[in-house]
């Protein structure tokens, strides 16, 4: 893919756009001059204060992009003030990257004490109260969240452009493993799974998992419109099962686990209306995010769910 190509992509820019409105972090695409290629239209959660003092202000030049190093096998920047931004490579068909994906700025694990960022704004002469309203709108994560937020747009990114191209290059099954570690970080949420519906039989199978005992899933099968998950599928209809349901007509019925504080049940959709089946995230703990903010968690999850799956696969 050139890199023309990918700046008039309408379908890679409305992915970047549902992901930021859903992640709540920027993301735009440079060339391998630092020159901006795909910038959607938003400059929230810290882009222009960082664009300003921070590490997007070499935007556009070569420094911009000698300010990533690699760790752990990842490229990332970090300013003066704790922000750090990082650069997943964009490649068409070949090895070589044409280009990077920019993401951030975000803050890792939590903010640093007042102090410091007072200190620091007199030394580089940055506003403060501008540096506060900054600091406000950047989103902290947890390395696992982090990790998972890195490698689900590393991956669609790169299926984004190959499908472009007409080259089914990259396989799905990752991409819905690792959506599922992303939205089991983002949710704090213990269990997880996600099944596929096998169009022939109408049943669902277990794809990926993860703290559920293997055994459990092996050969398990659900028909369309049966249990939760089947009733989801053949619904297209989200499903939260927390103790004020366990009295619903409804599905009251269906729910088998007391033990569990909270669950999502979501059918993953194409665009066209096509199920390609269900995502199961639940905890046993009240103080996860899935308990204690379920519209919020099943909204965001529904949005990441539709806009991964609905143009490509």
């Amino acid at each position: 893919m050139t890199l023309e190509r990918i700046k008039n992509s309408q379908k890679l820019m409305k992915i970047m756009l549902n992901f930021i409105d859903v992640l709540r972090i920027n993301m735009f695409i440079v060339d391998l001059k630092g020159k901006p290629v795909l910038v959607p239209k938003t400059n929230g959660y810290g882009f222009e204060g960082t664009s300003q003092w921070g590490i997007l202000q070499n935007l556009g030049k070569e420094e911009f992009l000698a300010q990533f190093k690699t760790e752990g096998g990842i490229l990332k920047a970090i300013d003066n003030f704790g922000f750090q931004s990082f650069a997943i490579p964009v490649a068409n068909s070949g090895v070589f990257p044409v280009g990077y994906l920019i993401v951030g700025p975000v803050i890792l694990n939590k903010q640093f004490e007042l102090s410091m960022y007072k200190t620091t704004a007199a030394e580089l002469d940055v506003n403060l109260p501008d540096l506060m309203e900054c600091l406000n709108e950047v989103r902290i994560l947890s390395f696992n969240s982090l990790r998972s937020i890195l490698e689900l747009l590393a991956e669609i990114t790169q299926y984004a452009v190959r499908m472009d191209l007409h080259e089914k290059t990259v396989p799905v099954n990752s991409i819905f493993t690792t959506l599922l570690e992303l939205s089991m970080a983002v949710t704090q949420a213990e269990c997880g799974s996600i099944m596929l519906l096998n169009n022939i039989t109408n049943e669902l199978s277990v794809l990926a998992s993860k703290g559920i005992d293997p055994q459990k899933l092996e050969n398990v099968s659900i028909k369309l419109g049966e249990g939760i998950a089947g009733l989801a599928a053949q619904k297209r209809e989200s499903f939260v099962i927390n103790d004020e349901q366990r009295s619903n007509n409804r599905i009251g019925h269906l729910l088998k686990k007391p033990e569990l504080k909270c669950a999502v049940v979501l059918p993953i959709v194409k665009n066209n209306n096509e199920v390609l089946g269900v995502m199961n995230i639940s905890t046993h703990e009240g103080s996860s995010r899935l308990a204690t903010h379920t519209q919020q968690m099943l909204k965001s999850l529904v949005e990441i769910t539709s806009e991964t799956f609905g143009n490509f696969v």
